[in-house]
């Protein structure tokens, strides 16, 4: 599988900017070390609030690292995480290979910047790079803002997931 390259997009007038007035890029990347894992907590925690602190996700990002293959790619304004998008390649006999979409999630400052969008794009673009025929997500019944996004985005829905709650086991 190819890395998406590290892209800057030129910001538009709801970027932040710099002292000099100027836009400050966008920057769509990988995050691989644990530093960089880490710096992501606060934007993560919006969408999973079940995460304890950075060491918490840290560690059940390195498991899902090495048990499934699990990403994450970033857009990051300066050195500032502002969105995520958790990810992993599968195969299944329902869709073949596809990209699977765990975590999309933007800061709530820096909506209106248009990073899921660009996040979705360069999923898209790793997806196919990887041979993979889908790309898959799953969200919500109440969360019909990620819905209407996603809807924007081309995806749609094709199915209900259904889950159990199952007994943890002492």
């Amino acid at each position: 599988m190819t890395q998406p390259a590290q892209v800057a997009s030129p910001a538009d007038e709801r970027n932040d900017r710099d002292p000099t007035g100027q836009p400050v890029p966008l920057l769509v990347t990988h995050l691989d070390s644990e530093t960089q894992i880490r710096a992501a907590f606060t934007v993560m925690q919006q969408l999973r609030p079940q995460l304890k602190d950075a060491d918490d996700m840290l560690a059940r990002v390195q498991r899902m690292q090495q048990s499934a293959g699990y990403r994450m790619l970033a857009v990051l304004t300066n050195t500032n995480v502002i969105a995520i998008a958790g990810y992993r390649l599968q195969e299944n006999l329902i869709y073949g290979p596809f990209l699977y979409v765990d975590d999309l999630v933007t800061l709530g400052t820096a909506r209106g910047q248009r990073c899921g969008a660009r996040l979705l794009q360069a999923l898209q673009t790793i997806a196919m790079d990887a041979g993979c025929t889908r790309l898959v997500l799953d969200t919500g019944l109440a969360n019909s803002l990620a819905q209407r996004f996603y809807f924007r985005q081309g995806l749609l829905s094709s199915g209900l997931h259904f889950s159990m709650t199952l007994p943890v086991s002492t």
